[in-house]
């Protein structure tokens, strides 16, 4: 596994950190039916893209695994945290 920070993001990548939000969901939200888990994914991509700083794991064939995105907000916590 490893980290990276991305700088650019495409429609694959979109696609992909969709794909592992979506999992993810699924088997956290236990509480959540099939048609809100949809009606929720519509909004994703915008909240993907919207992120300032956004940080992925990506397995040995470069494949998103997971993902978290900070503010500027947070970033700086975290710098003050070290």
């Amino acid at each position: 596994m490893k980290i990276i920070l991305v700088r650019d993001r495409d429609e694959v990548l979109a696609e992909r950190l969709l794909n592992v939000w979506e999992r993810s969901v699924k088997a956290t939200h236990l509480f959540l039916t099939i048609e809100a888990i949809q009606q929720i994914k519509m909004y994703v991509p915008q909240a993907i893209d919207a992120i300032e700083h956004l940080v992925v794991a990506v397995n040995e064939d470069n494949v998103p695994a997971a993902f978290m995105g900070m503010s500027i907000w947070d970033s700086r916590l975290i710098k003050e945290q070290i």
